[in-house]
């Protein structure tokens, strides 16, 4: 193995630590079946390999073809098809129409600068009910840390929404 191919597969292995608990835990919100999201998480990173020497925005390009895929993914497997537009680039997916709540939690989450780790951590444990130690799993953190990130990416939103006038989230209900 040469040096450029060694630096090549050095870098590609960072990025992939990186990034794949983020692609894994979004790909699993949206197909529900571990199997299934292995399998499309290989795919991605099998083409973010290919092309990885292109690619500038290693986040951005990993979410446009985690986006791509999973459309094939439903498309082959005759499941309803939805437009690409309907995912949200961070993951966030929020369920029962809430829109308004969703469009002000994520403005809450850019206010108060929420990293991507966090922003999977709260959607694996409130919206798709994961426990801590699953997440923690995922994500190769202990449960504690995820339970005390998690409490205080809470305490955030809420202080975010307080001074927006909102002291209760029943009041968008």
């Amino acid at each position: 193995m040469n040096v450029q191919t060694r630096k090549l597969a050095e870098e590609f292995s960072k990025a992939y630590m990186e990034f794949y608990p983020l692609i894994y835990s979004s790909v699993l919100s949206r197909v529900g079946s571990q199997h299934d999201a292995d399998d499309i998480c290989q795919e991605i990173f099998i083409i973010m390999y290919d092309k990885f020497h292109q690619i500038e925005n290693k986040r951005s390009w990993l979410y446009g073809t985690m986006k791509n895929v999973l459309m094939n993914h439903y498309r082959k497997n005759n499941k309803n098809v939805v437009s690409v537009d309907d995912f949200d680039q961070a993951g966030m997916v929020f369920t029962n129409g809430a829109r308004d709540i969703r469009i002000l939690i994520s403005q809450a989450m850019e206010s108060i600068e929420c990293t991507d780790e966090e922003r999977t951590i709260l959607e694996m444990v409130a919206t798709f009910n994961f426990t801590y130690s699953r997440v923690g799993e995922i994500l190769g953190l202990t449960r504690r840390r995820v339970e005390y990130r998690y409490s205080q990416m809470i305490k955030r939103i809420q202080d975010y929404l307080s001074s927006r006038g909102i002291k209760d989230i029943t009041e968008l209900l």
